[in-house]
């Protein structure tokens, strides 16, 4: 069976259990839309909302809500006891690798396209460019994606890592979201792509490196651990 195929079957087989059990969409969903409220509120001036805060809470929420699901992200494989079977199969551990980063970006992009409009609802704006914005979104969720899956991987036997996992990740992201919210923040206010066009440049360049270290470093990690 080559690899792809493989990676396309463990990742159809998380999305089936997803759609049954919702859990862990059901939770980030309610944590993306608790974090907007406790924002928007936080954020009141004279009784409306900053809509300039936008591009922060925007960000700053799906890097928060992303967490939630990275944490039960291995938990099938880890209570079944299939790792160590995974790792030695012919591909490595690989294939698993990739079906977890895709179904981590699953989980993204359906918490992404519900939580834009609530948060331009909340926070009564409208987005300057859309298709824009769309592309850097794309770009923060395959990063967080990535990178997010590589760290709950590394930490997935090690105690506390509940904690442990921002501590790892939030730093790592940097480039990422400190990108999305300036490509973001620009374009909302009309700026140039001479302004954005370096943050967004910024942006794919570390995503292409995510995406070429990521998977070596978990293969090399698991190959040692086993």
């Amino acid at each position: 069976m080559s690899l792809l195929r493989l990676s396309w079957l463990l990742y159809r087989k998380d999305l089936q259990i997803a759609a049954r059990s919702k859990e862990v969409l059901g939770f980030m969903l309610l944590f993306a839309v608790l974090c907007v409220v406790v924002f928007a509120f936080g954020f009141l001036r004279a009784g409306a909302a900053a809509d300039a805060e936008l591009p922060g809470v925007l960000w700053v929420t799906l890097l928060f809500s992303s967490t939630v699901g990275l944490l039960r992200l291995f938990t099938p494989e880890d209570e079944g006891g299939v790792l160590d079977l995974m790792h030695r199969s012919i591909h490595g551990s690989l294939p698993l690798f990739l079906s977890k980063a895709l179904l981590q970006l699953t989980y993204t992009g359906v918490v992404t396209v519900l939580l834009v409009p609530t948060v331009l609802l909340f926070f009564d704006a409208h987005l300057q460019a859309p298709g824009l914005v769309a592309a850097a979104l794309a770009l923060g969720l395959i990063g967080q994606a990535t990178l997010g899956t590589l760290c709950a991987a590394l930490l997935m036997q090690v105690r506390m890592r509940e904690v442990l996992l921002p501590l790892l990740l939030y730093p790592l992201l940097a480039p990422v979201v400190l990108g999305g919210v300036q490509v973001t923040a620009h374009l909302q206010q009309g700026a140039g792509p001479e302004v954005w066009g370096g943050w967004l440049g910024l942006m794919a360049a570390y995503d292409v490196v995510l995406l070429v270290l990521a998977p070596w470093l978990h293969e090399r990690v698991t190959q040692g651990a086993a």
